[in-house]
Parts: C-alpha cells; sequence; structure tokens
C-alpha cells in the first residue's frame, strides 16, 4: 500500500471520529438544555436547585461540551485538529464531572440510604445517566492522547469538582445559601465539625483525582482501536 493509500485511510477514520463526536455532543448539548428546562418547569426552587452538584455538572458539561461541538465541526471542515491539548482537558473535566454524577447515582440506589437519586424521570434519566455515558464514552473513544500525563496534568480533570467546591462554600460561608438550602449534610460548617467539611471534601477530590487517571489511561488503550487494522494488507 503506497503511502496515498495510507493518507486516504487517515482521512476516513478521522472523519467517523469527528463525526461521532459532533453526533454524541448534539446529543449531550441537547439532553443537557432539555433536562435544564424539564427540571425548572417542575421544581419550585428556582434559582436554588443549582445548589446540587448533580444540576452544576450537566450544566458545566453541557456548556464545555457546546463549545467542543462548534470546535468539531470547524475541524471536520478544515481537516485538522485545532488546540488539541486544551479541549482534551476540557473533555477530560467533563467525563470526570459525568463520572462523578454517575458514581453518586449508582451509591445512591443501594439499600442502605433512605433517599434515592430519581432516574427514572426525563430530566432525571437525562442528568443521571444519558449524558455520563455518552460523555465518558466519548472522551474514552474519541479523544486524541496528548502524552503520558503528570500528576498536575491530571489534576486538571478535577477542575469541575475545584469549582463547584469554591463556588458552593463560598455561598455558605456568605449566609446565600443556608439551613435547610444546603445541599449536603457535610457542607453544613455551622453545625458540624470542619473536619467533617474536609475529609468530605478530600474523599471526593480524591474520587475525582481516581477518575481522571483511570480515564487518562483507558483513553490510551482505546482511542488507537481507531487504527487497528490500518497497515494490514
Amino acid at each position: 500500500m503506497n503511502s496515498e493509500n495510507y493518507l486516504e485511510k487517515f482521512d476516513k477514520i478521522f472523519n467517523r471520529k469527528k463525526i461521532l463526536n459532533i453526533v454524541i455532543s448534539s446529543v449531550i448539548v441537547a439532553g443537557g438544555i432539555f433536562a435544564m428546562l424539564y427540571m425548572f418547569s417542575l421544581e419550585n426552587t428556582g434559582i436554588l436547585a443549582l445548589r446540587w452538584m448533580t444540576v452544576d455538572g450537566t450544566i458545566y458539561t453541557t456548556v464545555l461540551t457546546c463549545c467542543c461541538l462548534f470546535i468539531n465541526i470547524y475541524e471536520i471542515k478544515r481537516k485538522t485538529e485545532i488546540s488539541r491539548r486544551v479541549i482534551y482537558f476540557i473533555r477530560l473535566s467533563c467525563a470526570v464531572a459525568e463520572c462523578l454524577i454517575l458514581a453518586v447515582v449508582i451509591i445512591s440506589q443501594l439499600p442502605v440510604f433512605e433517599a434515592h437519586l430519581r432516574i427514572f424521570r426525563p430530566d432525571m434519566f437525562f442528568m443521571h445517566i444519558l449524558i455520563p455515558i455518552l460523555a465518558i464514552y466519548s472522551f474514552a473513544f474519541n479523544d486524541t492522547p496528548i502524552g503520558k500525563l503528570k500528576l498536575k496534568n491530571l489534576i486538571a480533570g478535577t477542575a469541575y469538582v475545584l469549582l463547584y467546591a469554591a463556588i458552593i462554600v463560598t455561598l455558605i460561608l456568605t449566609g446565600v445559601i443556608h439551613g435547610k438550602y444546603i445541599p449536603y449534610f457535610f457542607l453544613d460548617v455551622y453545625n458540624l465539625p470542619i473536619y467533617i467539611t474536609i475529609i468530605s471534601y478530600v474523599t471526593i477530590f480524591a474520587m475525582a483525582l481516581l477518575f481522571s487517571a483511570l480515564l487518562y489511561k483507558i483513553n490510551r488503550k482505546l482511542y488507537w482501536r481507531w487504527y487497528e487494522g490500518i497497515f494490514k494488507k
């Protein structure tokens, strides 16, 4: 096989990969918008619904995926990849956020908990099941690896956790969110020892960092399946 045939194969794979990304990203964006509109039409808490990590995670993933969607469309038209490193970390942070959401949902279904996160209402299904699965799958299979990552690079994958913690803790400490509106018991710094909040947050951050490392490893293994057999006669 000559070099022209190799380039033609690479071109076809590049286009298929980008088209799949565009399709999945479109579903994530449409699903995220639908979930938010549906939820706000049913809930009476208004803007206070945004205090939940799962809700904010869906918004985070939807907005950033929308940006990546337009970039993918541009890339497939120009047949080139732009800002690959930046896009990689954006999509990694989205996948990590959705891993956390999926983990929380699965854990909440255990019989030891009295309250379970809803998954069968349309908006909850999108937020808690479909969007997480699509975001994780898309990153693991479709994102181009950017080489070996160090610990400091993997921390970039936890961006959502850091952002959520900074915002929610600030809102609680300034009294904007208080009492029964504090989303999670361990964030109630006024009625619990501070070490409980610290230990809980460190645990969540460690989970996010673990997810970041696992997704990085899985992506490096699975991405190259796109090119299996390309050099076979």
